[in-house]
């Protein structure tokens, strides 16, 4: 499984997603942001406010304080499981 460098977030909810070895893709979130849990990523600055972990691509609890049952986290098998569809 390849590690994710770099993720830049894109105005129309896009990220360009940088892995070890040179491989790029972009990756498409606008069907993702209309289910329940990324549904708060509709905003366009929380949308762009994204972090990376070593094989996973977050976003900050909506309320700092508060820890959420489901964080907001994509892996790289959830990328590859929403390509294949």
């Amino acid at each position: 499984m390849s590690k994710i460098l770099k993720v830049t977030p894109n105005d129309d909810y896009t990220l360009l997603v940088e892995f070890e070895h040179g491989n790029k893709i972009i990756f498409d979130m606008r069907d993702i942001i209309k289910t329940m849990p990324f549904s708060s990523l509709e905003d366009l600055n929380r949308f762009k406010d994204v972090t990376v972990e070593e094989k996973a691509i977050c976003w900050p609890e909506l309320e700092p304080d508060k820890k959420s049952i489901i964080p907001l986290r994509l892996t790289v098998d959830n990328m590859l499981f929403a390509i294949r569809g």
